[in-house]
């Protein structure tokens, strides 16, 4: 297995170049996980997956939907980019050492799970919050 530093800093200038590339968009999509991270500790905090959510968590839900399929789709956007970069490298110095793209196919797969995850999410929040309305306490929630 080639180290990872071995194949960017002791390769070529464009294999550094391309490196450092990577690393910009390595910390943007760092940045969005640790979002992601506590967006749904912040969805944990209300129960919804215990309770049927009022107002307020209806819109948190919904919120971070948008919110997270817009980062996510931001992020797939430019994956093929850096796959097409990937590519283009030339590592035919390293001995037996075969270029491949899994991480960049495995990154877009997670994104789009984790939006069909999300919709899902709302709109099963939309369908409970509906049984609230119809019960006729569509804001304040009952605490068991």
């Amino acid at each position: 297995m080639t180290q990872y530093y071995i194949l960017f800093y002791d390769g070529t200038f464009e294999r550094f170049e391309y490196y450092k590339q990577l690393q910009v968009f390595n910390k943007e999509a760092f940045s969005v996980a640790i979002q992601f991270v506590v967006l749904a500790l912040v969805l944990l905090m209300f129960e919804l997956h215990k309770i049927r959510p009022g107002l307020f968590g209806l819109a948190m839900v919904l919120i971070t939907t948008v919110y997270i399929t817009l980062n996510s789709i931001s992020l797939i956007s430019v994956i093929p980019e850096y796959k097409r970069g990937y590519l283009a490298l030339d590592f035919t110095s390293l001995e037996e050492y075969v270029p491949s793209t899994f991480v960049f196919d495995a990154g877009i797969v997670l994104h789009v799970l984790l939006i069909g995850i999300l919709v899902l999410f709302s709109v099963v929040a939309l369908m409970t919050f509906g049984q609230r309305w119809k019960d006729g306490n569509p804001i304040i929630r009952r605490l068991i």
